[in-house]
């Protein structure tokens, strides 16, 4: 951003392009013959879509927040609750 003189607002709106990009590219290699098991493309999602939740709204990582905290909190710590 700084070494571009962009806006943090145009570096935000570049990034939120990459991501969809990134998203669509994702997608598109599930349906694909790739030569990667099931669960392996499924984990990698899932690993994206954790990336996804802690920046989507910021720095979820060097700037500690109550909310990112609580994400944290409740994808990997407190259990869900299913009905029997």
């Amino acid at each position: 951003m700084y070494e571009s003189g962009v806006s943090e607002e145009e570096a935000h709106e570049h990034i939120r392009k990459l991501i969809d990009a990134t998203w669509k590219k994702i997608n598109e290699d599930q349906m694909a013959k790739l030569p990667f098991s099931r669960k392996f493309i499924e984990i990698s999602k899932n690993i994206a879509r954790v990336s996804l939740l802690m920046y989507q709204n910021g720095d979820g990582h060097g700037i500690e927040d109550k909310e990112t905290k609580d994400r944290v909190l409740s994808l990997f710590v407190h259990p869900i609750s299913l009905p029997k």
